[in-house]
């Protein structure tokens, strides 16, 4: 019986940190982070697509970073993550490329019943720079402690040892 306790004691870090992964991702489908009560996401001005998944790499990237025999730590690499979790402002300079930009984009309409050609589009290079930003984030909680998230791993653990006292 010891050895069962054992065993079980080991593989519940392990199940919790499952739990918490889950418990992160699932925030992306309800749109909300639940503690004690239901927090409801702001919503965004997109009119295609899904709040905070353009490309799914922050949803994804939710994973377990460490395990141990106390303990789970879960966590992503993704460098936006911990802005749109906690809200605030990110200040940074980019590089832009070299580029061409198309002088206009007119095309050929009918104006007053007469017939306006297309303009001569033509195109100017963009040389290579350096543009500073400053992207303020609305926050969206979807990784961190919660209350639910607590109680479901306190129910976890509790079945778990049912089990084995059981047998």
């Amino acid at each position: 019986m010891c050895e069962n306790v054992n065993r079980v004691i080991n593989t519940i870090p392990h199940k919790a940190a499952t739990i918490a992964v889950n418990f992160s991702k699932e925030r992306f489908v309800k749109k909300n982070w639940v503690d004690k009560s239901e927090i409801p996401w702001k919503k965004t001005r997109k009119r295609k697509g899904s709040t905070l998944i353009k490309s799914g790499r922050l949803k994804k990237s939710i994973r377990k970073v460490h395990v141990g025999a106390d303990y789970a730590v879960i966590g992503t690499d993704v460098p936006y993550a911990q802005p749109h979790n906690d809200g605030g402002t990110i200040e940074g300079v980019e590089l832009v490329r070299t580029h061409k930009r198309r002088a206009h984009k007119r095309k050929a309409h009918i104006r007053s019943g007469k017939r306006i050609k297309a303009g001569n589009i033509s195109a100017h290079v963009v040389k290579s720079h350096k543009r500073k930003y400053k992207r303020t984030f609305t926050q969206r909680r979807f990784i961190g402690r919660s209350q639910k998230l607590t109680d479901q791993i306190v129910t976890m653990v509790n079945l778990e040892i049912k089990k084995v006292v059981a047998n």
